[in-house]
């Protein structure tokens, strides 16, 4: 069925023509809005990335093995509100991430979040931007663009550091601080008509380029600060980050109906939301979603994406075995943040099979059914 209406979707769309498109300041967030959205942390290749004037942006190559749901909320219905006096909205940006937000004429402003750092020192990190950094501003039209940028710090005490950060520091400190740098460039670079699992929208992209820099500094007791930044021993650890994500706004949505984050040489699709509203898609709320192993299609044919959701960082090890208990695959993985693999099983012969996931320590994590079959 899905595929006849995105058949029927992309004939329709190689006849229509396309009008600019402009997004409204009605577009700005308010209490109770929904945002229903798929995450494909694999996806297939979009074939056009072009920007400009009556652009067509295929997306149907997205999949996801659920759909996530966050609603706004009052900022004083959060977890935390105390943290962030001048935040009138909150949203459970993701499963580990409660963001804080203010409205200013046209901005949405990020005030701050409680969810892991940019490094993944800690996973409940308070971050607080200063000044607010602004995620969007309406009225958007094409060819416009705007800057912004804020500053975050970080401070960890002795028994906050991690070991494995401890180890590639030049000396052990009582007190670490941590400093981030957000800059960020908003430019509205096209327009036109997209197609994605959601359905078939007149949009507007607007293009993010965010570069973020680190700078860590050291104390052991009544000692000054010092800055330890070029004497880690990880010259990996703060290097320079630059992410590019295009987000494709609708009049008839709230919310990007899509975005794309981009790999490092902007040539393919790192990871993608999409906005979709499939009453047969399975939701869940980002409260809800908990440390698992999610396996989509199941049923697979040719091959099959195995999701690892809000797991704690550490070695793990996926197995495949079949009704008999016979292990027919096994890879192990060090996992730090949400990872996705895809799995060819051409060779797995049609039938019953259980995949598990196992800790360092040998627990069981999760162990599902998968059904493999053939046409």
């Amino acid at each position: 069925m899905r595929t006849c209406f995105l058949v029927i979707l992309c004939l329709v769309w190689s006849l229509l023509g396309v009008a600019q498109v402009s997004i409204p300041s009605s577009h700005l967030p308010r209490v109770g809005d929904t945002v229903t959205q798929g995450t494909d942390n694999l996806p297939g290749t979009v074939r056009n990335l072009s920007s400009g004037r009556n652009q067509r942006w295929d997306l149907t190559v997205l999949e996801a093995p659920f759909l996530r749901q966050a609603i706004w909320k009052p900022a004083s219905k959060g977890a935390y509100p105390q943290a962030f006096r001048n935040a009138t909205l909150c949203v459970q940006s993701d499963p580990l991430t409660e963001s804080y937000y203010r409205s200013e004429g046209g901005s949405l402003i990020l005030v701050g979040s409680i969810g892991p750092d940019p490094l993944n020192i800690s996973r409940k990190s308070f971050q607080y931007f200063n000044g607010g950094l602004i995620e969007r501003k309406f009225p958007m039209r094409y060819g416009e663009g705007i800057n912004a940028d804020s500053e975050v710090v970080l401070l960890y005490g002795e028994s906050e550091i991690p070991s494995w950060l401890r180890k590639k520091l030049p000396f052990s400190p009582d007190s670490l601080r941590l400093k981030i740098d957000y800059d960020r460039n908003f430019y509205t670079d096209g327009y036109g008509k997209l197609v994605s699992p959601g359905g078939f929208f007149d949009v507007l992209r607007q293009k993010m380029t965010q570069t973020i820099d680190f700078e860590l500094e050291a104390k052991v007791g009544r000692r000054r600060w010092q800055n330890i930044t070029r004497s880690i021993k990880d010259k990996q650890l703060l290097r320079r980050q630059q992410q590019i994500v295009y987000s494709f706004y609708s009049p008839e949505e709230k919310e990007p109906v899509a975005r794309l984050w981009m790999s490092d040489n902007e040539r393919k699709v790192a990871r993608a939301d999409f906005f979709n509203n499939e009453p047969q898609q399975k939701v869940q709320s980002e409260s809800s979603i908990k440390p698992d192993l999610y396996a989509s299609p199941n049923p697979a044919i040719a091959s099959v994406r195995f999701e690892f959701l809000n797991l704690p960082s550490g070695t793990y090890t996926l197995s495949i075995f079949n009704i008999l208990g016979q292990r027919e695959w096994q890879k192990q993985y060090v996992i730090n943040g949400n990872f996705t693999e895809k799995v060819d099983i051409t060779s797995f012969k049609k039938g019953t099979y259980l995949y598990s996931l196992k800790d360092e320590t040998g627990r069981t994590i999760s162990a599902k059914k998968l059904m493999v079959i053939r046409p």
